[in-house]
């Protein structure tokens, strides 16, 4: 299904997308290298690959030449990235990684 056809899933074409998506702060922001049919696997180089809160100033070191995929919700952007980039070929960025897992301490 095309990029297009979801619900809760926009690539970002432009700086002038990624800067307004983080203006709005919802959702995650994945940046990196998709799968192409055919091609073969390579090493994801550091700092790529990674999914950002829409509002992580990391975002602001993705390369101009990645992909950028916005997403509305946490199981949209698993089940996306899993299928487009390949299971365990992407994490979280640290910095929001931490802010997850403080924030479920927190909670409790």
């Amino acid at each position: 299904m095309p990029i297009t056809d979801q619900v809760g899933v926009r690539t970002l074409e432009s700086a002038d997308d990624l800067d307004e998506t983080r203006l709005g702060a919802v959702g995650y922001v994945f940046h990196g290298n998709l799968l192409v049919e055919g091609a073969k696997k390579t090493a994801a180089k550091a700092g790529t690959n990674l999914l950002h809160f829409a509002r992580c100033a990391k975002l602001e070191k993705a390369g101009d030449t990645e992909a950028k995929i916005w997403f509305r919700t946490i199981g949209i952007a698993k089940q996306h990235l899993d299928e487009k980039v390949g299971n365990e070929r992407w994490k979280w960025c640290k910095v929001c990684e931490r802010e997850i897992t403080q924030k479920i301490l927190n909670e409790r």
